[in-house]
Parts: structure tokens; sequence; C-alpha cells
């Protein structure tokens, strides 16, 4: 690839024929195998103190390092058996998802066109499930680290009690947050 566009579609249509039947089988096979795997330390350090790169690497083989390097040390996330953390498994639907949401690439600040759309459908379907007004706003962010940082920016900006920055100083109402010792 020199340019921003392929130089065989025929060639990179096969490439992503490949990750999608790997990917698919990587989730099949999940039962079969170990939760999660420890990354060897020679290992890490191979990936963490690797050189930037100067030239081009074909896409095949950037998808070679990650099926043989990444896909094996994954989080462990998606094996039915893991029990670590709280985050979503990830399934084969959604990965389908976001390969369709990619090659979109839509932005939904705005404008007129169908992904915003869908967007406002199904901000308006969670108000409803969670008995907000109708006329309730909302965002959709990529996962809860996401929403949880939106939402302590957004309070930290709020006005409490309808008071301002401007109008009380740094020496105002201060936020406050509580959480349990056990927080992470």
């Amino acid at each position: 690839m020199t340019g921003l566009d392929p130089d065989d579609w025929d060639e990179l249509r096969g490439l992503g024929h490949r990750m999608l039947d790997d990917m698919f089988d990587h989730l099949a096979g999940l039962r079969d195998g170990p939760v999660w795997r420890k990354l060897p330390d020679d290992f890490r350090a191979g990936l963490r103190d690797q050189p930037l790169p100067t030239a081009p690497t074909a896409p095949q083989a950037l998808y070679e390092r990650f099926r043989d390097q990444v896909a094996p040390y994954a989080t462990g996330n998606t094996h039915p058996g893991f029990m670590g953390w709280v985050h979503g498994g990830g399934t084969a639907i959604g990965m389908l998802a976001e390969m369709l949401a990619g090659g979109l690439n839509a932005n939904c600040g705005g404008r007129d066109h169908a992904p915003v759309e869908i967007e406002r459908a199904v901000i308006g379907w969670a108000a409803k499930i969670m008995g907000f007004p109708a006329d309730s706003s909302g965002l959709l962010v990529t996962g809860s680290s996401m929403a949880n940082l939106i939402a302590v920016i957004t309070a930290s900006r709020a006005t409490p009690n309808g008071a301002s920055l401007r109008q009380q100083g740094v020496g105002g109402r201060r936020l406050v947050g509580y959480a349990a010792e056990t927080a992470h």
C-alpha cells in the first residue's frame, strides 16, 4: 500500500476473509483452551522495547504478528470461564458490528445521516428503559472507562445550587467524590 487505498483490493479482501475466519475459529474454540495465558517476560520486553517502525509493513505481516503475538495473550474476557474484572465478554456478533462501524467511520456528533439517527434511537430506548423523560439526551461511548471519565468531567462542571466558578471563585463550593476503599 502506497496510499490510502490498497494496491490490490482482491488481495486485501482475501486477507479480510482470512482474518474473519481466524477470529471466528478463535472465538469458537475458546472453551477448549485456557481462560488466560501469561505473557512470557522476555516476550513482553520484546513487544514493549521494539523500535519505532520507519517503513511501512505489509498488512499480511501485521496480521500474522497479531495472530501469533497478540491474540494468544489477550485479556481472557471472551472465554466463557472468565471471572475477572467487570467488562464485557465480547461476542462474534459484536465483532461483526465493530467491523461495520469501523467501515463507516461515522461521526455521530450531529449532521444529517443514518448513523446519527440510529444513535438517537438507541439513546431514546435506554431513556425509556430507565424511566427517564422522553426529552432526555445521552451519548454512546466505547465502554465503561470512557463513560466514567465523561461522568466525572460532567460532574466537575456542574454548578451546585446554580452558582458558577466565575461567581464564587476557586474558594467556593467544591466537588466531592465518594468511593469505597475497594474502588478501583
